[in-house]
């Protein structure tokens, strides 16, 4: 088990929170830390720390740009 860090850019919405997790539970990711701010333009940053298979950090990297409200998504430096 690998540990990942993402970094996403989103759309505030009432389930945001809950499509992400949901995708990185789907995807076996374990999530270690989720931190969640919200600027004065309705913008949220996301930062994610999970354990998972280092071969689809790439794979949950894309299924989370797909998510309609998501940005950005990037891997942040481990």
């Amino acid at each position: 088990m690998d540990t990942i860090k993402i970094a996403l850019t989103a759309n505030n919405a009432d389930d945001l929170i809950l499509r992400i997790t949901a995708e990185l539970h789907k995807r076996g990711f374990e999530i270690k830390s989720f931190m969640y701010s919200v600027d004065s333009s309705d913008t949220a940053e996301i930062g994610i720390t999970a354990f998972g298979e280092g071969s689809k950090k790439e794979q949950i990297l894309r299924q989370l740009y797909r998510l309609y409200d998501i940005k950005k998504a990037d891997l942040a430096a481990c």
